[in-house]
């Protein structure tokens, strides 16, 4: 009975293991790159981004930025989150990004990041995590 316990056992350890589990990056998390795909204000219509358009920030886990046009560094500095909320899994805040000084509103959910808000006509900038 032992025998069979161990081996019913290792069957299922064995099929729980999938190598393309990789880790998943946890929401509210800003750590990794991500492209813009939308920029809307309450001024004119949204305009959508395809995707590979090279407008995209770069945040490592140290505190700094990357911002790139088109695919080529535009801005170094550091961010700092100052979190306010949360609501259904979307963490919501501040954030303050250096050179130039910036501070705005962001919400945050595994894939997407948004800048901003177009409540009372401002602007909001959606980005894609693409790593």
């Amino acid at each position: 009975m032992k025998n069979y316990l161990l081996i019913v056992a290792f069957v299922f350890a064995f099929a729980a293991c999938n190598k393309n589990d990789a880790p998943k990056p946890e929401s509210g998390n800003i750590v990794g790159t991500w492209e813009l795909r939308l920029f809307t204000t309450g001024w004119t219509m949204p305009k959508n981004y395809d995707a590979g358009n090279g407008n995209k920030y770069t945040f490592k886990a140290d505190g700094s930025y990357t911002k790139y046009t088109q695919n080529k560094i535009e801005i170094q500095g550091k961010y700092t989150l100052t979190p306010t909320g949360e609501d259904n899994g979307t963490k919501f805040g501040k954030i303050k990004l250096t050179n130039p000084d910036y501070e705005d509103v962001y919400s945050i959910r595994t894939d997407t990041f948004t800048v901003g808000t177009s409540v009372a006509d401002g602007p909001s900038w959606q980005y894609i995590r693409i790593k």
